[in-house]
């Protein structure tokens, strides 16, 4: 038997206007697909519906992940080889690219099933793009730590990091502790250094700064519990 194809779903950075962001070539594979895996069912309908899909969800599957245990990743794809494509639904953004499903795509590599990633806002890409930071050398940290001390050292490490190989730190943070974090780096990264806030990708208030740390020292800025990619810099940017 024919195995189907795992298709990776770009979800909504912002909830006003998801389907603005996907190409018609993106829509007509989704529009098919009857099974899908994602973190929440509920989210992946209001998802769903909000780019145009009008199947009846009686006749939809939707497997949920949780990234919290681990998944039986036989039954997640059992629909994949019996045949049938599987879309899998990041909560926002591309699936397996500081989401959980990855998983998912490495066992689908594993039992032999192809991938095909779709088109979609990735609010890295976004916020690298917009930040004039170096964009031939990056890296993705993730989460920073939460305790205090090795926080500060978490900073100081990619602060070297970036300087000894000019290349561009990009992490993000739960919402509710953005403005811990801000004020941390504000504290102990070089005033020269390139700090970027990329906030509310996509949505009408999106913002996106680069100063450097002595520049933001002089604002008042909250960033609050909105969505946001912290990015620095603290090499040389050639042209």
């Amino acid at each position: 038997m024919k195995k189907g194809r795992l298709i990776l779903i770009p979800s909504a950075l912002a909830d006003s206007n998801a389907a603005e962001h996907f190409p018609a070539t993106s829509l007509r594979a989704i529009m098919p697909l009857r099974h899908f895996i994602a973190e929440r069912a509920r989210t992946a309908r209001r998802f769903l519906r909000s780019i145009g899909f009008d199947a009846d969800f009686d006749e939809v599957k939707i497997q949920e992940l949780d990234k919290h245990e681990h998944d039986d990743v036989d039954r997640l794809l059992a629909a994949c080889l019996q045949g049938h494509d599987v879309g899998l639904l990041s909560e926002a953004g591309v699936p397996g690219v500081a989401d959980p499903g990855g998983i998912i795509v490495r066992a689908a590599h594993r039992k032999g099933v192809q991938v095909h990633p779709l088109i979609g806002a990735s609010s890295l890409l976004l916020a690298l793009m917009a930040s004039g930071m170096n964009g031939q050398a990056f890296q993705f940290q993730g989460y920073l730590p939460r305790e205090e001390h090795e926080l500060t050292k978490s900073i100081k490490q990619l602060e070297a990091t970036s300087r000894q190989q000019n290349t561009s730190i990009m992490f993000i943070e739960t919402p509710y502790r953005n403005d811990k974090t801000f004020q941390a780096l504000l504290k102990h990264l070089h005033p020269k250094t390139d700090l970027c806030l990329a906030t509310q990708l996509t949505a009408s208030d999106e913002s996106v700064l680069t100063m450097p740390v002595e520049a933001w020292q002089k604002r008042k800025h909250v960033i609050g519990k909105k969505p946001t990619v912290f990015l620095l810099f603290s090499g040389i940017l050639e042209s």
